[in-house]
């Protein structure tokens, strides 16, 4: 928003000093404007160094150039104050007006401040988890869970018209094998003995489901023969789990649209289309009775099985009819986030979509990295039920939903992820979970302190609310009207006023810090600024009252406080963190 205001400024005082001044040899547009946030604060809030781009082509002295430009800046008024610094960048010291015009802006766009244009209404699918149906979800699962949904809704807020979709493995090796054990878990429990199959999934690890679906259904299926027993058991069983992903995924606010099953995709003749579609391509040939696609030919390493020689089609196959459907829905962006231990599978299914013909720049495969979870520096494993994974539910069970959301979209997804328990379930700075939560609810305490009557600790009587509630509902509609509702905002101190411009500037960077997030899909970044934004209000808080004896005074203060509430709960909304009003 700045510095958008900074950038359109610069290029009307560029193009009135080539216009009128000694840089007529330039013509417009010849170097873009560029505003950037130095580092050193005592370098001014914002700089530009366009005379330093300016120089080869206009023959002249950095230095010249920056006078020369700033000999028009007329615009800058009640922007900013600019100055010139060696060895020819434009610094920027925000002037109060634009700082109550960001306020002004925050109001008057309430929850949709930080929307933007980048994704033009495109449709985007962000397809995410799409674990097997063959057990809990376990913390990696949560990873992607968590990262999805952030994603999910930091596109929306960029402008895409998003979708989030669940891609159900219900189809292969994996499900007869669930059916097979499930059934003999299900004889077991009616005290039926029989063997286990020796390859399958161990036994406490669907017990539980089996319980659920006996629930439901009971003895019904004890006279079935053993095909036809785990037949009926994968599909009863595989329900059950689900719809228990579900429920669980729902605890950490993550809601799919769509749930696609790829058995549906065989039934109805998807796969076997697609695959027609490939034989008929230049890019797919037979060879020791398998087709194959000419993976090589289209970047990957080497080519990949479509149909193996005994008839059985491969999850590339799948993939291939899914992403085929997906294109076919009319999607313009599709990402998928996998686990990395897929990514063997990332330059196959590129291959597969190029040569089905269709654009695969649309198509973007996001990999995410391991979480350990440590306990006072040492890693531990906390599962009741299978020592070799942690599972997400008893991962929320001891940290809580929101603890959960943050430190699982906090980091980038290249990164491994160091969850620790303690940290994240401290009351403190060191927890940013906490921080950020308890800056929003500080917010809300001001706010009702200034609205509700209070005690006197020394009379014990009842005093009336600083702010009255037909004073309040002046005042809100006052911030939405003009800019000027605070005016009174600042201190004459030097010390104080840097501290309400840095909160004030902070604020401004949410749309930025959406649209770079989005181009970088980085959804963790909101993470991050919110945690800036709390800093820089406890910073604020510290040196500044906001109830003063002056109502003028009060008002333009309570507007700054309303304005921070609503930039850390669009914040806290995309990476699904709960804007608390209390803690």
């Amino acid at each position: 928003m700045i510095k958008q205001t900074l950038k359109s400024a610069m290029e009307q005082s560029l193009a009135a000093a080539m216009e009128k001044g000694m840089l007529s040899c330039l013509s417009d547009g010849e170097v873009a404007v560029v505003i950037e946030r130095p580092r050193n604060p005592d370098h001014g809030d914002y700089a530009c160094g366009v005379s330093l781009k300016l120089a080869g082509k206009a023959k002249m002295a950095p230095m010249k150039i920056a006078q020369e430009i700033l000999q028009h800046s007329e615009v800058l008024s009640g922007v900013a104050g600019a100055e010139i610094a060696p060895p020819g960048y434009i610094n920027f010291r925000l002037q109060k007006p634009v700082l109550q015009k960001v306020l002004h802006e925050i109001h008057t766009q309430g929850a949709d401040f930080g929307r933007g244009t980048l994704g033009g209404g495109k449709p985007a699918m962000v397809e995410y988890v799409s674990a097997n149906p063959t057990g809990d979800l376990h913390i990696g699962h949560g990873r992607n869970a968590v990262f999805g949904s952030c994603l999910a809704n930091l596109l929306d807020f960029a402008g895409y018209d998003v979708s989030e979709e669940f891609y159900v493995n219900d189809a292969g090796a994996q499900v007869r094998q669930l059916g097979e054990c499930a059934f003999a878990i299900y004889k077991k429990l009616h005290g039926i003995e029989c063997g286990y199959p020796s390859e399958g999934y161990p036994e406490e690890s669907i017990k539980h489901f089996v319980q659920k679906v006996i629930e439901q259904n009971g003895d019904q299926f004890l006279s079935l023969n053993d095909s036809a027993g785990a037949i009926a058991l994968a599909d009863l069983t595989k329900a059950v789990i689900q719809q228990s992903q579900a429920e669980l995924l729902e605890k950490i606010g993550v809601k799919f649209d769509r749930w696609f099953s790829e058995s549906i995709l065989h039934k109805d003749g998807k796969v076997d289309a697609a695959l027609d579609l490939l034989r008929n391509s230049s890019l797919a040939y037979e060879s020791e009775g398998a087709l194959w696609l000419k993976a090589k030919e289209l970047g990957d390493e080497r080519d990949r099985v479509l149909v193996k020689s005994d008839g059985t089609k491969t999850y590339l196959a799948a993939d291939a009819a899914y992403h085929l459907d997906k294109y076919e829905r009319g999607f313009e962006l599709m990402i998928n986030i996998w686990g990395a231990d897929h990514h063997g599978q990332v330059p196959g299914l590129k291959a597969a979509v190029q040569a089905l013909g269709k654009d695969s720049s649309k198509l973007e495969l996001i990999l995410t990295q391991i979480v350990n979870l440590s306990r006072n520096g040492q890693i531990v494993r906390m599962s009741k039920r299978m020592g070799t994974v942690v599972l997400l539910e008893e991962l929320i069970e001891e940290v809580g939903r929101d603890a959960v959301r943050y430190y699982l979209a906090e980091s980038s997804p290249q990164n491994p992820i160091n969850f620790d328990l303690e940290i994240a379930k401290k009351s403190s700075k060191e927890n940013p979970a906490f921080y950020i939560q308890y800056a929003h609810a500080r917010c809300c305490a001001i706010l009702r302190r200034a609205l509700e009557p209070s005690i006197n600790t020394e009379t014990k009587s009842e005093e009336p609310a600083p702010v009255s509630a037909s004073e309040w509902q002046e005042w809100f509609e006052s911030y939405k009207a003009s800019p000027q509702a605070f005016v009174e905002a600042f201190e004459e101190d030097a010390e104080v006023f840097a501290h309400q411009k840095k909160l004030i500037m902070q604020l401004a960077l949410l749309p930025e810090e959406i649209e770079e997030a989005a181009i970088a899909r980085q959804p963790g970044r909101l993470a991050r600024y919110a945690y800036e934004v709390a800093n820089d209000l406890q910073k604020f808080y510290e040196v500044c009252r906001v109830i003063t004896d002056d109502k003028n005074v009060t008002r333009a203060r309570l507007g700054l406080i309303l304005a921070t509430r609503q930039v850390l709960a669009n914040a806290l909304s995309i990476i699904g963190v709960t804007a608390v009003e209390r803690m």
